[in-house]
């Protein structure tokens, strides 16, 4: 009888390649605390301002402090509104297996806790040295309402402060102004110190947390410019920090402006601690060529300084968002800085005039990146680092440090993904924009080398799109705890009446540390 030959076994089955980042999401729902907030005049949803990872009950898996609030209705817009701004701070706490329960009662005994208004940004450190996250918030009544007079976009700046082993509580702090900038900063004493500026006069707050109650420092903190009544700076100081300042160690970054008999200039100061004085060491300047008129988006007409930029014209040159990098940039032994500079391109590519009129609509607003090492004593600009970056795309945030545990920093920009009424679209989810370090002095834009593009929030992207879907926003942030980092992506306006949008948050576990191609 003839051998029967056996059946072949079958190959297995070869396991899929893992992406980069996971291609199905972890879900972090909305839980609609706002519905008991936001009321007429105001918009019935709410903006969601900034997503803050901290680690709140001490497992594996980071929660998140959600800052929502509501703007103005509509048909409110530009109108003289005097009532706060409403809002509320959210808490989605982690159940350890990458899932979140609504924490917010937990957390800070009420279920609708309010900072006092909107937000702008936020700094984290710790204030009263027990070791957790604290969150500082730069605060005002800024939601569409005429910006004029000041005083209606004026609110106190806030404090959340940790308290016992998972609670939080919320201070509102010194004089209500139109906060813009804030900073933590490092004291004397080893903790950090709540720094905050605005646009309305009220000039730099500083406080310090001390036997259990705040206490006010600015006297502490680098003297402040004298203005006339016309705003013009007589005597030189710190001049007005509202549009960013930003601490590293001993060092302070903040925008700056001359005083008479100099070249009127803006620009930012490099200021450095001595023997417990801040001391100004250097700047960086740049000369104002003459002044026209514009007009807002709150409807107000102010004077707006053009400056000259490559040859060419520009409304505004401000330092607009500023980093220290965290890790070396490079192996000069120099400490490395980023600011954007906020500026403004005609949308018809018409020059700029002295004498006339504009309306912020003329305009593509611009952010254009410049890169500097220190050393404590002078500012050095060097030569921009990026093989590709975008000017016209906008960022409150960036993260200047390592993220890919290589010992070098790279840098990422939260960019805004902008859909309806941009001259230039990104419609992308709130995906962030990843420049890795090669270690040979370039930030190697990461999805162009990788021939890979990451994800972003579903609801925010592709097919779901529509003419209002909001502004995505996201940020890279290891969330489980696997030493790799993940991407964390919301949208910033959740306006049912207009797009399906829900509240929630996703997040893109990553598989392995990024890395480039070459």
């Amino acid at each position: 009888m003839p051998e029967l030959t056996p059946e072949p076994t079958p190959s297995p089955t070869p396991e899929p390649t893992p992406t980069q980042f996971n291609e199905e999401p972890l879900l972090i729902l909305d839980y609609g605390g706002y519905k008991n907030v936001c009321a007429y005049p105001s918009e019935l949803q709410p903006s969601i301002q900034s997503v803050i990872p901290v680690n709140i009950n001490n497992d594996e898996w980071t929660d998140f402090i959600v800052h929502q609030w509501c703007d103005l209705y509509r048909d409110n817009f530009g109108n003289i509104v005097e009532t706060p701004v409403p809002d509320l701070v959210v808490v989605h706490l982690s159940n350890d297996a990458g899932s979140y329960r609504n924490g917010t009662e937990e957390v800070f005994g009420e279920p609708l806790p309010s900072l006092g208004g909107a937000s702008r940004k936020y700094s984290i450190g710790d204030l009263n040295g027990d070791g957790r996250v604290d969150i500082a918030f730069a605060m005002n009544w800024e939601d569409g309402r005429n910006g004029n007079p000041w005083e209606n976009s004026r609110a106190r700046p806030a404090v959340i402060l940790s308290k016992s082993e998972s609670q939080y509580e919320i201070h509102q702090l010194g004089i209500p102004d139109w906060g813009h900038a804030v900073s933590m900063v490092m004291n004397s004493e080893g903790t950090n110190d709540a720094l905050f500026a605005g646009f309305t006069g009220i000039g730099l707050q500083a406080f310090r947390y001390n036997n259990g109650a705040f206490i006010d420092v600015k006297n502490e903190y680098p003297p402040e410019a004298i203005w006339d009544e016309n705003w013009n700076v007589i005597e030189n100081g710190s001049a007005n920090w509202a549009n960013e300042f930003k601490s590293h160690e001993d060092l302070i970054i903040a925008t700056h402006e001359s005083i008479p008999n100099e070249v009127e200039s803006k620009g930012f100061a490099l200021w450095r601690k001595e023997n417990e004085e801040w001391v100004n060491k250097d700047k960086f300047m740049v000369p104002v060529e003459f002044y026209v008129d514009q007009i807002s988006w709150q409807g107000s007409v102010s004077s707006a300084a053009v400056y000259l930029l490559e040859g060419e014209y520009v409304l505004d040159f401000t330092p607009e968002t500023m980093c220290f990098f965290e890790e070396k940039v490079d192996d000069s032994g120099k400490i490395a800085f980023l600011a954007l500079f906020a500026t403004n391109k005609h949308k018809n590519d018409i020059p700029i005039i002295e004498g006339q009129t504009y309306s912020d609509s003329d305009f593509n607003a611009r952010q254009v990146a410049k890169f500097f090492l220190t050393d404590g004593d002078s500012i050095e600009e060097i030569e921009n680092p990026f093989d590709s970056f975008d000017e016209y795309l906008f960022a409150n945030f960036m993260d200047c440090k390592d993220l890919n545990n290589d010992g070098y920093a790279d840098y990422a920009r939260n960019v805004f993904s902008r859909t309806y009424g941009y001259e230039f679209p990104r419609d992308r989810g709130g995906t962030p924009i990843l420049n890795l370090n090669n270690k040979f002095g370039e930030m190697i834009e990461y999805e162009g080398n990788a021939n890979y593009l990451m994800p972003g929030h579903s609801l925010l992207q592709g097919d779901n799109i529509n003419d209002s879907a909001g502004h995505g926003q996201g940020y890279f942030h290891d969330v489980n705890s696997d030493g790799v980092v993940d991407i964390v992506v919301f949208g910033e306006t959740m306006r049912n009446d207009f797009n399906n949008y829900d509240g929630s948050i996703e997040i893109y576990l990553g598989n392995f540390n990024l890395e480039l191609n070459n």
